[in-house]
């Protein structure tokens, strides 16, 4: 069982229609559209006040995946678009980062969560911390500050970063086997990552509690990958391996072109040098040598120049 995850609302799933995560190629392409469909409606609007809200870009949760698309429609605003538009100056463009929590990056750290928040303000991003999301709508959100005030923010485009949530297959799997489950809908399995009581049935990646185990795509592949040895001994009649082990190889975050944080072990990487083991590490990652260059050419094209392969240019 490998159903994945998605993301948490917190029980407001009503926020979902006015900011959408980013867990599919689906969520991807909506994302896509919104954010430049912003910029497109921007250049068409004639009210001051309709153009401030259509360029206002606020994105909820501080934590990785929130941090990259902050940098990342910072960066196109102030550097892929900013000569698209005749009537707008998207330089001008507002990006905003929320989040509940005191500071940037929790997992990765005060230190690193600093260099992070840094480098972010240097983009031109607003990070606004100690902020709670209270309700959204198509035309903006509230947000409830730590002395309990609240404010509204307008803005057309919005993306929710701010949390995970396992599968309902999970609470199915709970419900029939009477397996534990916590509060993100992680069920609880052996150390060899079976069902208690239904040693036939393995349950590998954001699905797991077990240990604390993070939500990352390295819980996903080890596990993934075990449980195949653990199928494999059983086909041959072979003795099963021990507890699953899983091997913390560090986190890393981008956080625009030439800035990213990285932690492994005790050892903490900013900046350029950050950024070049992030592209190395997910170059490895890749399948296939063809999709390696193939990759390395489209990075470099789009770090040399300005614009982006996936957006045609106005003529």
């Amino acid at each position: 069982m490998a159903a994945g995850s998605g993301r948490a609302y917190f029980g407001n799933d009503q926020f979902a229609r006015f900011a959408p995560g980013m867990k599919s190629i689906v969520d991807a392409l909506e994302l896509r559209g919104r954010i430049f469909g912003a910029f497109e409606l921007a250049e068409l609007a004639d009210n001051t006040d309709d153009v401030d809200r259509l360029l206002t870009f606020v994105v909820v949760g501080a934590g990785p995946t929130g941090v990259e698309m902050a940098g990342e429609i910072a960066e196109l605003a102030r550097r892929t678009l900013h000569q698209d538009f005749r009537r707008i100056n998207t330089r001008q463009a507002r990006v905003i980062l929320l989040d509940a929590a005191p500071q940037v990056l929790p997992p990765f750290g005060q230190k690193l969560g600093a260099k992070a928040q840094e480098a972010l303000e240097d983009l031109g991003v607003e990070v606004q911390l100690g902020a709670l999301v209270v309700d959204v709508d198509d035309r903006g959100l509230v947000v409830q500050d730590k002395d309990g005030s609240r404010r509204r923010i307008n803005a057309v485009t919005k993306v929710w970063a701010a949390g995970v949530q396992a599968s309902p297959l999970g609470r199915i799997l709970a419900e029939q086997t009477g397996a534990g489950i916590d509060r993100a809908g992680r069920v609880e399995v052996n150390s060899d990552l079976t069902l208690p009581g239904h040693p036939d049935v393995f349950v590998v990646g954001d699905m797991i509690k077990l240990n604390n185990l993070p939500g990352l795509a390295q819980v996903a592949i080890q596990s993934a990958r075990y449980a195949v040895r653990q199928i494999e001994h059983r086909t041959k009649d072979e003795a099963p391996e021990g507890p699953f082990q899983y091997y913390d190889k560090g986190s890393m975050a981008t956080i625009s072109r030439f800035r990213a944080v990285a932690l492994i072990g005790k050892l903490h990487i900013t900046g350029f040098l950050a950024w070049l083991t992030w592209l190395v590490v997910h170059l490895v990652y890749i399948t296939g040598f063809k999709s390696r260059v193939t990759a390395l050419l489209h990075w470099a094209v789009t770090f040399i120049g300005s614009g982006r392969s996936e957006r045609s240019r106005r003529i």
